[in-house]
């Protein structure tokens, strides 16, 4: 997705994975549901931590590994400024990331034409 012009990726690392556990109680990322629950201000704020996190991982892993690009972050704060169907967006595709799924496009089936005999 798109978000002030630039494409925003995630990627699942060694360092995200450390990062997300610190934030999951008692430092176990068995616990990570637990991030999901209480106030909309703490599932919000949590939200907007992971996706900053796993966008990290995305943008410096490409940086290391592409010559010449230079890492472009999103932070916490431009991530909370984010309209509720746009961050809706964003967290639904941090979340396929860290799950290690895939993006997917919904396409329609094609129509095979009959031949009349």
């Amino acid at each position: 997705m798109k978000i002030k012009g630039r494409e925003i990726k995630f990627l699942k690392t060694v360092k995200s994975t450390c990062d997300i556990e610190d934030l999951c109680p008692n430092h176990d990322i068995s616990r990570f549901p637990e991030l999901m629950g209480g106030s909309v201000k703490t599932v919000n704020t949590t939200v907007a931590k992971l996706i900053h996190i796993l966008n990290e991982g995305y943008e410096m892993n490409r940086q290391m590994n592409e010559e010449g690009y230079k890492a472009n972050i999103l932070t916490e704060e431009e991530i909370l400024y984010l309209d509720d169907a746009t961050f809706t967006q964003l967290a639904e595709e941090m979340m396929q990331a860290f799950n290690g799924q895939k993006p997917t496009v919904e396409t329609e089936d094609s129509k095979k034409n009959e031949v009349a005999e």
